[in-house]
């Protein structure tokens, strides 16, 4: 005669696909040795990470652009930006956007001293003219 079936009507055993002689102990992808589910239920693969880190990479991309181009002010302005909300939602790539705030600040901080004197000096040389009498 055939197998008898379980409660739930499953021939081969409990909820989690175990068979009648003792198996199912586990559910699935918490057996021992399997890979840890990631998000969507896609296993994560050598401890890869989970979430993407736009914000960051855009922290470090602006960072370093301020020190090649910061006479501008902008990059620094992004760097900055984009560096304290990336902290916020991605902590997977904290690396990246602390990188992106210091160079931020720095660029910011040497850029704008730079800025700060070259307006006073201009600014000086403009009322210390040579006077003749």
């Amino acid at each position: 005669m055939a197998r008898d079936p379980d409660a739930q009507g499953n021939q081969y055993g409990g909820q989690y696909g175990g068979s009648q002689y003792g198996g199912g102990q586990y559910a699935p992808g918490t057996a021992p040795y399997s890979q840890p589910a990631g998000p969507y239920g896609q296993p994560s693969y050598y401890g890869a990470p989970a979430e993407p880190k736009t914000l960051s990479i855009a922290s470090m991309v602006c960072g370093i652009a301020s020190v090649i181009m910061g006479w501008l002010l902008l990059p620094q302005i992004a760097a900055i930006v984009t560096g304290h909300m990336a902290l916020k939602r991605e902590p997977s790539g904290k690396g990246m956007s602390i990188t992106g705030l210091v160079l931020g600040y720095l660029c910011l901080l040497g850029y704008g001293a730079f800025w700060l004197l070259l307006i006073i000096g201009l600014a000086y040389a403009g009322t210390s003219g040579s006077y003749t009498y």
